[in-house]
């Protein structure tokens, strides 16, 4: 009896029963599975720690630490059921489902403190239950309109009062969830096959208005139409005009040109020809006036100064400073000398590093070395019996020449030059003498007149050749006027006192 009894402990499974912890509300975001959804956050011991990507449980202060995102979490979740206060006569339907946590999730969930320094853990954990309710259901919940749910703290409990989360059960057969409630569109039979789209409803015998195959008699070959075909059609106006798709009005008004044509080619051959002529004219223009403008204000005085008479200015001990910068202009530049780091060192043409060998000064005091034997160092009379002439360009170790002595060279030097030159070009000149003389033309001066008027002296001078005042040189005094002209005026420079 004592073994029956354990046998059938054993059989029994062990009651799976949450705790209660919150719970939240929200909606789908499709139409089929539409209403409000009660998510019961539910923990219990069985569900395991929050774990590292290394495997070792996590604790609150790791959490501050290193946040929500390098951790794995353990949960699970229960069958969806449907409520029955929402199902008999409301216009929308009410579901419900449990999701399990450890408990130290959900007392971090409700922890204030805790979730305001993390601010993504309460996201983060609704995140992960909604997922798994997809992956599990196939139902979306959307996110944006979780709320909680104050009024209690677990939907739809065990019976009077409702406030007791329900017991874990295995549910009979294979089934995961109510599947049977889910209603689901009616599907036709495989082997049906469709109904056409278009038929046929007037009652009584149906006829053949036209027997088949009544074209492709002999019989009836040409009795329908002529060999010439329906007259009864309409032929239209741009029947076999290759331009028929323009309209009629667009297509009178324009001219229609082969491009294929050799009026066509022979024109656009010209219309190329003018444009590369063009191009090179105005690039020679352009390289000739690119800085004339420039010289031009060079030569303009600027008309936008202050014209005061003299005089006006304050004077150097009112003004607190001389803004005068225009002695700067007097002062001469120095060039500072500059100063090379001495090195021992330099860089040869296969780019190779090499020292500076400095030669040893010898002591005055120091003794010549001791020949070996009593004979003379230098031979006498060596020099006189030299095949070659020692130094042919003379001894690089002789002193320097003076001034006056390179100055005497030169001027035998250009002496020479000049007579071979001389010699040389008068037999030339005399040979080629010019057959046509060119005459430069002469300047001239412009006509010009003087008259008193009441605000001094006119000058008005005559120049036929000049357009405008470009170019032409300016310069008017109290006592003195000047006129400068260009060189295609052909006149000479104005003065007069």
């Amino acid at each position: 009896a004592a073994e029956a009894a354990t046998s059938a402990m054993a059989a029994v499974a062990p009651v799976l029963r949450p705790s209660v912890g919150f719970c939240i509300q929200t909606q789908s975001s499709s139409s089929s599975s539409g209403g409000r959804w009660y998510i019961n956050m539910c923990k219990h011991k069985m569900c395991e720690m929050p774990i590292a990507y290394s495997g070792k449980p996590i604790s609150k202060d790791w959490i501050l630490a290193n946040g929500v995102g390098n951790m794995q979490v353990p949960f699970d979740i229960g069958s969806w059921r449907k409520l029955k206060e929402r199902a008999e006569g409301a216009k929308a339907t009410s579901y419900c489902i449990d999701v399990i946590f450890n408990p130290l999730l959900v007392q971090l969930f409700m922890d204030d403190d805790f979730c305001k320094a993390i601010e993504n853990f309460r996201p983060f954990i609704i995140g992960l239950a909604l997922k798994r309710i997809e992956d599990s259901i196939g139902v979306r919940l959307a996110a944006d309109k979780v709320k909680l749910v104050k009024s209690l703290r677990y939907k739809d409990g065990e019976p009077p009062e409702g406030t007791v989360p329900r017991e874990f059960a295995e549910l009979p057969g294979n089934a995961d969830c109510f599947d049977d409630e889910v209603p689901r569109a009616p599907q036709p039979p495989a082997n049906q096959e469709p109904e056409p789209l278009i038929q046929d409803v007037t009652p009584g015998a149906k006829k053949p208005a036209i027997k088949k195959g009544f074209l492709t008699n002999s019989k009836a070959k040409g009795a329908l139409y002529g060999e010439s075909g329906s007259g009864e059609g309409v032929l239209p106006e741009n029947a076999g005009d290759p331009l028929g798709y323009i309209p009629k009005k667009l297509r009178n008004t324009c001219k229609i040109v082969d491009c294929n044509s050799p009026e066509y080619q022979a024109t656009q051959q010209r219309r190329e020809a003018v444009e590369e002529s063009n191009a090179m004219k105005k690039e020679f223009h352009d390289q000739l006036s690119k800085d004339m403008e420039k010289w031009c204000k060079t030569m303009q005085p600027d008309k936008w100064n202050e014209d005061l008479p003299d005089g006006t200015d304050e004077p150097s001990a009112v003004r607190k400073y001389d803004n005068d910068y225009s002695r700067f202009d007097k002062v001469e530049e120095v060039e500072e000398p500059t100063t090379l780091p001495e090195r021992d060192w330099y860089i040869d043409s296969n780019g190779v590093q090499r020292r500076i060998e400095k030669s040893v000064p010898k002591p005055a005091d120091a003794e010549p070395p001791a020949a070996d034997s009593g004979a003379p160092l230098v031979k006498k009379g060596f020099l006189s019996d030299a095949k070659r002439p020692l130094y042919p360009k003379g001894s690089e170790q002789a002193a320097p020449k003076t001034e006056e002595e390179i100055m005497k060279e030169l001027s035998a030097e250009y002496a020479r030059y000049e007579r071979a030159t001389s010699s040389s070009a008068a037999p030339a000149a005399e040979e080629r003498k010019p057959s046509v003389t060119i005459k430069a033309p002469q300047a001239v001066a412009p006509e010009f007149e003087l008259k008193e008027a009441p605000e001094g002296l006119l000058l008005s001078v005559s120049v036929p050749l000049l357009d405008s005042m470009q170019d032409v040189e300016l310069d008017v005094t109290e006592r003195r006027a000047s006129l400068g002209f260009p060189p295609r005026s052909g006149f000479k420079p104005l003065q007069g006192e």
